[in-house]
């Protein structure tokens, strides 16, 4: 099994500041598990190509305020690792991946971001998947903080499957619109969380192409509201897994702030990707 991660050292150098401790503490804890060697690394770098995704995703307006408070190069950065390896992943070059990023993407709509979060790396590798010939994709976002910009970037596109679990109703961002379900899930544990997931994942049987948008806030010692474990983490992806069969799956890391649960958290999820 072919499982890429996508690292670069300067999301835990430039990222943005609540989120880049953990990055570090992260990947070295990874590098040092005994099946780091199955793995394949990458080091992402910005191409034009990456440059005109975001103008098609962002408005002009909104980068330059990214710009302007100091985040631009390294949220593009993340976003360019999560593009190159949707991009690796539907030439079948992987057949799964991780994404480490310097900054959030999935508060991130067309012209305005919030909550660490500055372009819509999501996004942007769903329109590259499409320029590819890869329509039909679900998003499954599991951070407990319901993923508004991913909302109001695919929401009208009906070969989207968008499966936003959260915590709390007060961040919800409900509409009606198409295949987008906004599952809450007050203070959910493993038991809850996989129990709406085995609910849900049949609304996305006939897509191409899976991204998880994965959040280790939603873990029982870190900022979010879920109380999920790292073994949850585990079954999750194990059932991630299976539901793909040999269809592609991307992850792409999301919040969480707790450097001591992103080291146990990420080298279980890639583990569990194997």
């Amino acid at each position: 099994m072919r499982v890429g991660v996508f690292y670069h050292p300067d999301f835990a150098e430039r990222g943005y500041i609540t989120l880049r401790h953990r990055i570090k503490p992260a990947y070295e804890a990874l590098r040092r598990q005994d099946y780091a060697n199955k793995l394949l690394f990458f080091e992402p770098s910005v191409s034009p190509l990456h440059q005109e995704l975001l103008q098609e995703i962002h408005t002009d307006r909104h980068i330059e305020a990214v710009k302007a408070e100091g985040y631009h190069e390294v949220a593009l950065l993340s976003a360019a690792g999560v593009v190159s390896a949707a991009e690796m992943l539907a030439a079948q070059q992987l057949d799964r991946a991780f994404c480490f990023v310097g900054a959030g993407g999935h508060h991130a709509g067309r012209n305005y971001s919030w909550g660490f979060c500055y372009y819509n790396d999501v996004a942007m590798a769903v329109l590259r998947l499409n320029q590819l010939g890869v329509k039909r994709i679900l998003i499954l976002d599991m951070d407990p903080h319901s993923g508004d910009g991913t909302r109001d970037l695919v929401a009208l596109d009906p070969n989207i499957v968008h499966i936003n679990f959260y915590a709390d109703e007060n961040y919800s961002y409900q509409d009606n619109k198409l295949n987008n379900y906004g599952i809450l899930l007050e203070n959910a544990t493993d038991k809850d969380f996989l129990q709406a997931l085995e609910d849900n994942l049949p609304k996305a049987e006939n897509v191409e192409f899976v991204i998880v948008i994965f959040g280790h806030d939603s873990h029982c010692e870190d900022y979010g509201d879920f109380y999920l474990t790292i073994d949850g983490y585990r079954e999750f992806t194990h059932r991630m897994k299976t539901f793909c069969g040999t269809r592609p799956l991307l992850y792409v890391l999301s919040g969480g702030s707790n450097p001591q649960i992103a080291a146990l958290a990420i080298p279980a999820v890639i583990e569990s990707l194997l």
